[in-house]
C-alpha cells in the first residue's frame, strides 16, 4: 500500500487506510453526532454575536484607546485557527497540540478584555470578549472531552466574577450585571456539556446493544468474543510449545518446567471447552455488554437458552435491555435470569420442547414499565407476572418449535399470578 493512501491514527505505529478512516467518521456521525455538533456550533455563534453586539453598544463609553477591540481581534484569530484546523482534519479529532494551544490562547482575550474594562463597571461596562470565550469552548466540548472545557470555562467565569466583586463598592447596582456576564461565560457550556454527555451515553448504549446482538446468531453452544480471545491465546501458547519441541529447542522427555507448562495449557483448554458447553449466547451477551454486565445475572446450568429461536433471543435481549433501564441509580441487586429446560410431559403427546425463563426484577414496579418491554416479553413466549410491593417476577414459557402446540404445563404456568 502506498504512503499516499493511508492515514495515521492517534496510536503510534498504526496506519489506517483512508477509506477506513472515513468509515469510522461515518459511524460517529451516523447516529446524529454531526447534527448535535452543528446545533451546538450555531448556539455558540449566536452567543458570540450577542456579546459582540454588547461590545459595539459599550464602545462609546470606553476611554480613548483600543477599547474592547484588541480582545475581540484575539477571539477572531482563535476562531479562525480553530475553523481552518477543523476543515483540514475533518475525519480526525482535534489534535492534542492544537487543543492545548487553543485553551492556552483563550487567556489572551480574557486578559485584554478584563484590562480594558477594569474600573468601568460603575458606568455599566463589562467584559464582552472574555465572556464570549466560554461560548468558543462549546463546539470544542462536542468534539473533544467535556471535562477540560468545563474546567477552563469555570476558570474564566471565576475571573470575571472576582473582577466584578472587586468593583462592588463603586459599581453599585451594576454589580448584578457583572455577575450575570460572568455566569454567561459558564452556563451555556454547562448546557452543551449536559447535552453532549447524554448523547454520547445514548449512542454508547445503542452501539453496545448492536455489538452484543451478534450473539443472537450463534449456535446453541458457542464461544463469545472474550472466550475466543482466551482460546486464541491458548492456541498460540500450545503451538509455540509444540514448535519448540519439534525444532529441538526443548528436549524429550520434557524438562520439569516445560512439562508443568504443558499441563497448565491442557488443563486450561479442557476447562474452557467444558465451560463452552453451557456458555450460551445469553451468557455471552450479558458478559460482553458493558451495559448489562453488572446489572444482570444469568443462571443457566444446562445451557437451555441455546434452544431459543433467533427471534426469541432477540426479543429476550431487548426485554432485558429495557428492564435494566428501569433500575434505580445506585441499586446493587441485579436482575436475575434463571433458565431451565424441564423434562417432557407424561401424557404421551408430542409437544414442543419448552424452556422456562424466570426474570426477577428488584426495585421496580411492573405497572410502570414501558409497553415496549411487555411487547418484547410477549414475543419470547407465554408469560405471567408475580407482583410484589417493590419488585416483580416474570415467568416465561418458551416453545423452541412454534409449529408444535404448547404443553398443558406451559399453558398453566403462563397464567398471571399475584403474590
Amino acid at each position: 500500500m502506498s504512503t499516499g493512501s493511508i492515514e495515521t491514527s492517534g496510536r503510534s505505529g498504526f496506519r489506517r487506510p483512508r477509506r477506513t478512516a472515513r468509515a469510522v467518521g461515518d459511524v460517529r456521525e451516523r447516529h446524529g453526532g454531526r447534527r448535535l455538533a452543528t446545533g451546538i456550533t450555531i448556539a455558540a455563534a449566536i452567543i458570540i454575536l450577542w456579546h459582540l453586539a454588547r461590545a459595539v453598544l459599550l464602545a462609546p463609553v470606553f476611554p480613548p484607546g483600543a477599547g474592547p477591540w484588541a480582545a475581540w481581534l484575539a477571539v477572531l484569530v482563535i476562531l479562525a485557527v480553530g475553523v481552518v484546523s477543523r476543515i483540514l482534519s475533518r475525519a480526525q479529532p482535534l489534535p492534542d497540540l492544537l487543543y492545548a494551544v487553543l485553551l492556552i490562547a483563550l487567556a489572551v482575550p480574557v486578559w485584554l478584555d478584563v484590562s480594558a474594562s477594569w474600573g468601568l463597571l460603575h458606568l455599566g461596562v463589562t467584559p464582552t470578549a472574555a465572556a464570549a470565550t466560554g461560548a468558543v469552548l462549546m463546539p470544542v466540548a462536542a468534539i473533544r472531552g467535556t471535562r477540560i472545557s468545563l474546567v477552563v470555562a469555570s476558570v474564566i467565569g471565576l475571573v470575571l466574577l472576582v473582577t466584578t466583586l472587586l468593583q462592588t463598592a463603586s459599581a453599585g447596582p451594576y454589580t448584578a450585571t457583572g455577575i450575570s456576564v460572568a455566569a454567561s461565560a459558564v452556563l451555556p457550556l454547562v448546557l452543551a456539556v449536559v447535552a453532549t454527555r447524554g448523547f454520547r451515553r445514548l449512542v454508547g448504549r445503542e452501539l453496545d446493544l448492536s455489538i452484543v446482538q451478534s450473539t443472537v446468531y450463534t449456535p446453541r453452544s458457542a464461544f463469545g468474543m472474550r472466550a475466543s480471545e482466551e482460546l486464541a491465546q491458548l492456541d498460540f501458547d500450545a503451538e509455540t510449545l509444540l514448535d519448540d519441541v519439534g525444532s529441538g529447542r526443548i528436549a524429550i522427555p520434557l524438562p520439569a518446567a516445560d512439562a508443568e507448562r504443558a499441563g497448565r495449557l491442557a488443563a486450561a483448554l479442557r476447562l474452557r471447552l467444558i465451560a463452552g458447553r453451557t456458555d450460551t449466547w445469553l451468557r455471552h451477551a450479558v458478559t460482553e455488554s458493558a451495559y448489562l454486565n453488572d446489572r444482570v445475572v444469568v443462571d443457566d446450568p444446562e445451557g437451555s437458552a441455546g434452544l431459543l429461536a433467533q427471534e426469541q433471543r432477540d426479543n429476550l435481549l431487548l426485554a432485558l435491555w429495557l428492564l435494566v433501564g428501569e433500575l434505580r441509580k445506585g441499586q446493587t441487586r441485579p436482575i436475575e435470569v434463571a433458565v431451565s429446560s424441564p423434562d417432557g410431559d407424561d401424557d404421551g403427546e408430542h409437544h414442543s420442547p419448552a424452556v422456562h425463563l424466570t426474570i426477577e426484577v428488584p426495585g421496580v414496579v411492573g405497572r410502570r414499565l414501558d409497553p415496549a418491554t411487555w411487547d418484547a416479553v410477549g414475543s419470547v413466549g407465554s408469560h405471567g407476572v408475580v407482583a410484589g410491593s417493590d419488585s416483580f417476577r416474570i415467568e416465561i414459557e418458551c416453545r423452541t418449535d412454534p409449529t408444535v402446540p404448547v404443553s398443558a404445563s406451559a399453558a398453566e404456568s403462563a397464567r398471571p399470578r399475584r403474590s
